[in-house]
């Protein structure tokens, strides 16, 4: 019996993922699912290892890693669900972390501490390493933001069982496919723990991907449907700051391409659907832009002091 699954999609890049497979423990426990998304057949996964299977998906049922991700939760044996990121890989510190809870029964997340790295062997921090440092000194509404603010999968290891109760599954889109799978599993986890150990590195490239630009252009739609439902939950659970649509709608990366006409016809139809006026957007919008501001101006002067 696994106690232990882990999820990979696949696409494209056989030696990072291999990189990424040898950073896992080889355990009785652990089952290792990739799945790979069409890759060409020269980069398709050779990998053979214990525990591992690959489930190999057509150009019909390719639809990104949320796609990919959902074939792997049907194939899933572990009592707890894990999800990496081809690209990326874990830190040595993951076999004593999985000693750790092989028996829990108590908790549905732990969220995991992370740090970022790019081509050129910097590395930092992730966002998730503050919030989680928040909850472990019981900071006022640290366990709010860390549950509604963090939406990758990486950032957390999940009770299959309570995903299986609760029918949770990605968004099968090509962008922002995992955001809902992670503010739902936070939403139904009834208690939680974190780990100070750097489980994870996350790979960032220093330049953004054009295709991904492409890609969330083409998705328009889909990103703002899927604000709508960030925000229907944030009400719900009372998280704050509430995200704007303006700031979606009009960014030139999502923009470009469609009328002017057209976009402010979506625009209206979001706060129609969310049922939120035009002030309140754009207050939501300029208060963001005030906190980004005041950040940067604290981190100049912080530099300018040293």
């Amino acid at each position: 019996m696994f106690s232990y699954t882990i999820i990979i999609p696949h696409k494209n890049c056989p030696d990072l993922l291999k990189r990424c497979v040898d950073s896992i423990p080889v355990r009785d426990d652990v089952q290792i699912i990739v799945v790979d998304d069409n890759s060409d057949e020269d980069k398709k996964p050779s990998l053979e290892r214990k525990g591992m299977e690959v489930v190999l998906l057509d150009a019909s049922s390719s639809k990104g890693a949320g796609r990919a991700r959902n074939v792997g939760l049907k194939h899933a044996k572990g009592k707890w669900l894990l999800f990496a990121d081809a690209d990326d890989y874990y830190t040595d510190n993951l076999s004593k972390f999985l000693d750790k809870y092989a028996d829990d029964d108590t908790t549905d997340i732990v969220y995991l501490n992370a740090s970022v790295f790019n081509e050129i062997g910097e590395s930092a921090p992730h966002s998730v390493s503050k919030l989680i440092e928040g909850c472990r000194n019981n900071l006022p509404n640290a366990e709010l933001r860390l549950r509604y603010s963090v939406w990758t999968p990486w950032t957390r290891m999940v009770k299959r069982e309570m995903v299986d109760a609760n029918h949770i599954t990605f968004d099968e889109l090509p962008a922002t496919n995992d955001k809902m799978f992670c503010l739902y599993c936070s939403y139904h986890a009834r208690t939680i723990a974190v780990e100070s150990d750097v489980l994870y590195m996350y790979f960032k490239p220093t330049k953004g991907s054009q295709t991904d630009k492409k890609r969330n252009h083409l998705m328009l739609d889909g990103l703002l449907d899927v604000r709508v439902r960030t925000l229907e939950l944030y009400k719900k659970v009372g998280y704050k700051p509430l995200p704007s649509f303006y700031e979606l709608v009009y960014h030139p990366h999502f923009s470009a391409g469609f009328q002017k006409e057209e976009l402010d016809r979506k625009y209206k139809q979001c706060l129609e659907k969310a049922n939120i006026s035009r002030f309140q957007d754009l207050c939501r919008y300029y208060r963001k832009k005030l906190r980004n501001l005041s950040a940067t101006i604290s981190g100049l002067l912080s530099k300018a002091q040293k």
